[in-house]
């Protein structure tokens, strides 16, 4: 259909809504009653719920786990999943990221590409659809979730507490275009030890992140050798580092950059950076035996190879591995890692190779959490329809469905797949510093998304 007038008109009014929604600091926090993911993620949902209230729309909240927004009256229901949390921001930003700005042509934000911009261009292109009054066959019912980023509660308790009906058909705008089918499985779990000596190693703030930022405190007598081998470290680790004075003690510090866990080679991993400076210092302590362990079977290989979880298969590729945090707490040090497994293995395919890879070592495994793969036929109704769509709005005849490690609501549900937002000549800046959205790519995502929910619903 011809949308083009409607999208120009609508143009102003959609921006106001991304910077209205990104404004809210939705970051998970402690919880509050009434509130499980915290104040600004509750805030959030609200926020695009008053939105779609004020175009007309019916809503509800389900206790500020997640929120619906529907529109007609069919008895099959099309789902659009995303979701209204984000990652922590990190520093370095040319702007307050929950103060949208635009600069450059570009609106600077957390959030404007994960998740909250591609959501409001849905609801908004649903909004169209309804002011145009065109006929649809199928319901269809946006979910908005304010936990995805970390462990899904909120599908959960939506799907499963409130046994709310899964759609028949869905897509979820949180990944790149053009579209991906399947998806790898998400394997979250921890590397513990305990400690006799006490010691101060942190950096990362997510299994789902490369880590941008990491620190020790070392010796005093440390600092010659340490100044000796900045520049050698720089070079094989790709982080910058600072060393300063902190009491009796020596603080290094490595600052690398951040990126999504599902592509590791986007990032440089600070975490890495300051294991392999303390392992070149041959410390003889419980710090120097924990860096030498993570360089001999972590290091810089990004495919758990040395781990012995070197999994590849022809549908998807290698397994990923990401270093995501590290911390110490209770007498323990701590890994978080992150693992994206070919879709044609199992996640305990991996547990079982890397429990035999720690066996005599002093780690041990500890709090996996597995979401397992999911995949969507190519020739199925919803994938070729979708790439349809893709095709026609873009011009991109060649463009075909991919395989992809991150973990999208794709998952949540049957026959639904990540479409979009992300366009191929857009940079991949979600959970990264500096996260922005070039103005000029909203008339083209309006475009692809009004078709995909029109075709979708006849």
């Amino acid at each position: 259909m011809d949308f083009e007038t409607k999208i120009a008109e609508d143009k102003e009014s959609l921006i106001a809504d991304i910077k209205r929604l990104v404004s809210v600091n939705s970051v998970e926090s402690e919880a509050v009653e009434g509130m499980p993911f915290g104040k600004g993620a509750a805030d959030a949902l609200q926020c695009f719920l008053n939105m779609a209230e004020e175009m007309g729309f019916e809503t509800e909240n389900f206790d500020n786990y997640a929120g619906h927004v529907e529109y007609g009256d069919g008895e099959e229901v099309l789902g659009i999943l995303g979701h209204v949390d984000v990652v922590p921001c990190g520093d370095g930003w040319i702007c307050n990221p929950f103060q949208p700005e635009v600069i450059d042509g570009k609106l600077y934000g957390r959030g404007v590409l994960d998740n909250k911009g591609p959501m409001t261009v849905c609801l908004h292109a649903l909004k169209i659809l309804k002011d145009m009054q065109v006929p649809l066959k199928k319901k269809v019912r946006l979910i908005v979730g304010a936990n995805e980023e970390t462990d899904w509660k909120c599908v959960d308790y939506y799907f499963n507490k409130k046994k709310i009906a899964p759609p028949q058909i869905s897509f979820t705008p949180d990944a790149e275009f053009p579209l991906k089918h399947a998806e790898k499985g998400v394997f979250q779990y921890q590397l513990v030890t305990e400690l006799k000596e006490d010691l101060v190693l942190e950096g990362g703030n997510a299994y789902n992140s490369v880590a941008e930022y990491a620190y020790v405190l070392l010796s005093a007598d440390k600092k010659t050798e340490i100044e000796d081998c900045l520049k050698q470290w720089e070079a094989y680790t790709g982080c910058r580092y600072a060393c300063s004075e902190e009491k009796s003690q020596l603080k290094l510090e490595a600052f690398g950059f951040a990126a999504h866990a599902a592509n590791p080679s986007k990032g440089t991993n600070a975490i890495t950076g300051i294991m392999k400076a303390v392992d070149d210092l041959h410390m003889k302590n419980e710090l120097g035996s924990i860096a030498h362990f993570y360089m001999e079977k972590i290091g810089t290989d990004l495919y758990g190879e040395n781990m012995g979880v070197g999994l590849e298969d022809e549908v998807s590729g290698r397994l990923s591995f990401n270093v995501g945090k590290v911390e110490t707490t209770d007498g323990k040090l701590i890994f978080s890692i992150d693992n994206r497994v070919p879709v044609t293995y199992r996640c305990e395919d991996a547990q079982k190779r890397i429990e035999e890879t720690l066996k005599n070592t002093r780690f041990k495994f500890e709090n996996p959490q597995i979401t397992e793969s999911i995949y969507v036929p190519k020739d199925s109704f919803l994938v070729q329809t979708l790439m349809d769509v893709y095709r026609d709005v873009t011009g991109d005849v060649d463009a075909q469905p991919q395989v992809d490690g991150a973990c999208s609501y794709a998952r949540a549900l049957d026959n639904c797949v990540a479409f979009g937002a992300i366009l191929p000549d857009q940079p991949d800046l979600m959970h990264q510093k500096n996260e922005y959205l070039e103005l000029d790519k909203l008339p083209i995502w309006m475009k692809i998304y009004l078709e995909a929910i029109y075709r979708l619903a006849q």
